[in-house]
């Protein structure tokens, strides 16, 4: 089981090291960038991207730390290849974000490789493990998200880690294994708490696998959960000297959650341009498959039959009821500037423990429509890969904005409109970018740092020119000027060490014992 699992995280990371993008420039992901360069030693952050005036009158970043905290090592890796390099000014900028714009693929392929290990644990067949995984990793907007630099892969993993430990922390395995699971709970709590202090309703959810046979199993998990929170207050008393001031403003309270509630839940589960049925549908099959987990329906062979599973599928109902109905309110519920139902990724993970459940024993029609729904999200989210979601949304007029956060109208057409929904405006990007570099009419770029905007990196007409990029680095290095014979050779060089891996990968899950 560790060897297919260690496998699976080598395979995904190579392949999302190949199609990463290289680039950090959310307004969110800049300040947590700024933040990691910057601790230990400070916490205030120069005034880009999403940040706050703190108490000191000092600028902090308007989210959490954990981040930050986290991709602290690969930041200052990346400050000092920028040096090492030779880089100056806006290049040496870029260069160092090229670097950290890497974490995100890490931690999603240290998650997949957790998913199919925790699946197993749930005594899922490797087959049906594997096949969940990999339709995860990759027909989900989380691929997408491994290319950024938020914090949904991070509030992904902890969310899993919750379900699958806690699930062994409280069932009838040995001892070892309900202390391992006791431990993979608290990390799995902390992370996403950490990372996120608005995921704790969500992760509490989560942590209901442990379930009540075995009271003193919450004692570590809970221990995980009150560090985090322990950690959030204190960045919160550094910044503005109050334990219990995020930093959000209105949005930390009740007047933050006024869409209508049907508005929302329809907005984030089947709308055209944020629906989880669209932008991940194998996610179809998970009812299916909760239902097995329950008992209310037989599998082809019984790993319903374990009380651990029945706990753990309660909790992946609960973590995602509690998941609409609490983001189904909230004013900017889209979750804007992202690829998909930005709040609700970090279900995916639990989601795929469900799907796998509907896999296990799946022939026939069952089988046929699993194959449909993945081939189905893998063309999805191709979009997304090739496409960043931040030209998209310049390309359609979303961005810069042009109405009002809390205007109920506030990107209605993208979110509602079939015809504006990303998915089909990425793929008629990519489609006419993949034409235009057929043709020899890539875009080029000439970073400049006297007119850099310093959310991007790049000036405001290299922006434009980047609405026909494709979004790899290594296409991004040749638009800068770069020379392309080496970066091909990289290119090719990862593509070859993925299939490898993957191979690998298929061998071990093969010889993991059923």
């Amino acid at each position: 089981m560790k060897r297919a699992s260690w496998a699976i995280a080598l395979a995904a990371f190579l392949t999302f090291a190949l199609t990463g993008g290289g680039r950090i420039t959310g307004s969110d992901e800049l300040a947590q960038l700024n933040l990691a360069r910057v601790m230990p030693g400070r916490f205030d952050v120069p005034p880009e991207g999403s940040t706050i005036l703190g108490a000191d009158g000092k600028v902090y970043t308007k989210n959490t730390w954990g981040q930050a905290w986290l991709a602290l090592p690969l930041a200052r890796a990346g400050l000092v290849a920028a040096h090492l390099g030779g880089f100056t000014g806006t290049r040496a900028e870029l260069a160092s974000r090229f670097v950290t714009s890497f974490f995100n693929g890490i931690v999603t392929a240290v998650l997949l490789g957790f998913a199919y290990r925790v699946m197993r644990s749930l005594r899922l067949s490797p087959g049906a493990s594997f096949a969940a995984t990999f339709t995860l990793g990759f027909t989900t907007p989380l691929w997408v998200s491994a290319k950024g630099f938020a914090c949904e892969p991070i509030e992904a993993l902890g969310m899993l880690l919750a379900i699958g430990g806690g699930a062994l922390a409280g069932g009838d395995s040995s001892p070892k294994d309900r202390q391992r699971g006791e431990w993979w709970a608290a990390v799995g709590a902390f992370l996403a708490i950490f990372v996120k202090l608005g995921v704790t309703p969500m992760v509490i959810a989560c942590l209901l696998s442990i379930g009540v046979r075995r009271p003193r199993a919450w004692l570590i998990p809970g221990g995980g959960v009150v560090a985090a929170l322990a950690t959030n207050a204190l960045y919160n008393f550094i910044r503005l000297r109050n334990v219990f001031d995020s930093g959000y403003g209105s949005q930390q309270s009740f007047e933050a959650f006024s869409t209508p509630l049907h508005v929302g839940v329809l907005g984030l589960l089947v709308s055209s341009g944020k629906g989880m049925a669209w932008f991940a549908p194998v996610m179809w099959m998970a009812p299916l498959g909760l239902m097995n987990m329950l008992g209310v329906t037989r599998m082809a062979s019984g790993p319903q039959e374990g009380i651990e599973v029945r706990r753990a599928g309660w909790s992946i109902l609960a973590a995602w009821i509690v998941g609409v109905l609490v983001y189904g309110r909230f004013q900017h519920w889209g979750g804007d500037g992202s690829w998909g139902p930005r709040y609700l990724a970090p279900l995916l993970p639990a989601g795929a423990i469900a799907v796998g459940f509907a896999l296990h024993g799946a022939a026939g029609l069952r089988k046929q429509i699993a194959w449909a729904l993945a081939t189905v999200g893998l063309l999805v989210t191709l979009g997304g890969v090739g496409i960043y979601f931040g030209a998209e949304m310049r390309e359609v007029g979303d961005y810069p904005y042009t109405r009002a956060l809390e205007d109920p109208k506030f990107m209605h057409e993208s979110h509602w409109e079939p015809r504006q929904s990303p998915i089909l405006v990425s793929w008629r990007m990519l489609s006419r970018n993949l034409g235009e570099h057929f043709r020899g009419k890539a875009p080029s770029i000439a970073p400049s740092s006297s007119e850099a905007n310093p959310r991007t990196g790049i000036s405001h007409d290299d922006e434009r020119a980047l609405l026909h990029a494709i979004d790899v680095w290594w296409l991004y290095a040749c638009y800068a000027g770069l020379p392309g014979l080496p970066l091909a050779i990289v290119a090719i060089l990862l593509s070859g060490a993925s299939v490898w891996a993957w191979g690998r990968a298929l061998g071990a899950v093969r010889e993991d014992p059923a």
